[in-house]
């Protein structure tokens, strides 16, 4: 499937750079804290990692409390009471939208919400159009992005896997240094604690699972006849279900946890490398594979309002959507389910990789 036009391709690269969310406030805590949990649960996890785990979150409740949180609590996105490794989970998320428009994050040079996100579809070969399709032939080999942060491409497409691998080398170096825990606030500077870093980390790692996250199409506007009215499919699949402002959504809520907790007890993080800048691209390549099952749902799920403005989603019948995915047959729901669960295994490996790259 095609963009309209040149003048939307236009439009549309200008308008990935201006939203980049991914998961919510509410998902990136949860997330974290579930990683958190099974880390200190696990008898392998070496006693001064748990101490500090502990230490950093204060409070890890257990999954019944946490069950209640996420059905019932309302975060928004500016969570408030929080502080240390949860707090710095959702803390990139505000930087994003509070940081003046001008504002650039070192050595990257670039803003905050270019560091959440990687367009690969930016870095294909070939004259072809930089664009999505839906049969994922836009979709580049691994070997097709540069470890190189002054390519051009990166101003444009995102700087996700760099800053992967940044936030791992200063978590390393602050847990070799012993500077584990705050000692002031003082953002991005060289003497951070392994949990600003480490928060950091997992909120980046957690953003690499969301599908749109890797895309040029990041509304999933091309699965709509008029692009400028399509819905915003990327706010249905994070936050709308989750912690929407109004709408409750209980039994979809109810259904969801289910599903999250089952694959929790299943999933593995199976990225083949260990090296975040590769493996960081390894999970925006597979999470693309998602990209069709999303369009698709978010078509067959459009509420066509009349008028001008942007047409809206059916929440429900969105998540509810049974088509094609990861070999088989999926919901919506269910792929959401697989990416978040795969999240917090991804923070995991890299907590422990960066506890004992630090030790060696």
């Amino acid at each position: 499937m095609r963009f309209a036009s040149r003048l939307w391709i236009a439009l549309l690269l200008v308008g990935a750079q201006s939203s980049a969310f991914a998961w919510s406030a509410k998902e990136h805590i949860m997330l974290t804290r579930m990683a958190a949990r099974e880390l200190i649960s696990e008898p392998g996890t070496p006693a001064e990692m748990k101490e500090w785990l502990q230490q950093a979150i204060a409070d890890v409740p257990d999954m019944a409390a946490e069950e209640k949180y996420f059905l019932t609590a309302k975060v928004g996105k500016e969570p408030k009471g929080l502080s240390g490794l949860l707090m710095y989970a959702f803390l990139p998320d505000i930087h994003q939208f509070r940081d003046r428009r001008d504002s650039k994050v070192q050595p990257f040079n670039v803003h905050e919400r270019m560091l959440h996100f990687i367009d690969v579809e930016l870095f294909i070969k070939g004259k072809g159009q930089r664009e999505y399709k839906d049969n994922l032939s836009n979709k580049p080999a691994i070997e097709d992005i540069p470890h190189d942060m002054n390519d051009p491409r990166y101003q444009q497409a995102g700087m996700l896997p760099l800053r992967m691998e940044y936030c791992m080398a200063k978590l390393v170096d602050a847990i070799k240094a012993g500077r584990m825990n705050d000692s002031a606030e003082q953002l991005e500077k060289e003497d951070d604690s392994a949990t600003r870093w480490a928060g950091y980390l997992a909120h980046y790692a957690e953003d690499n699972t969301q599908p749109q996250h890797a895309t040029i199409d990041y509304k999933s506007a091309s699965y709509f006849k008029n692009p400028r009215k399509a819905p915003n499919v990327h706010s249905e699949v994070e936050f709308r279900m989750v912690d929407d402002e109004v709408d409750e959504f209980p039994q979809l809520r109810r259904d969801y946890w289910a599903l999250l907790v089952k694959e929790l007890e299943t999933a593995k993080d199976t990225t083949p490398s260990d090296d975040p800048f590769r493996a960081t691209i390894e999970v925006s390549l597979r999470s693309y594979d998602a990209l069709p099952l999303i369009g698709a749902a978010a078509r067959q799920a459009l509420i066509d309002l009349p008028g001008n403005g942007a047409d809206k989603i059916d929440t429900e019948k969105f998540f509810r959507y049974l088509g094609k995915w990861n070999g088989g047959e999926s919901t919506v729901m269910q792929m959401k389910a697989h990416q978040q669960a795969w999240a917090v295994k991804r923070v995991k490996r890299l907590w422990v990789k960066a506890w004992q790259d630090a030790s060696h």
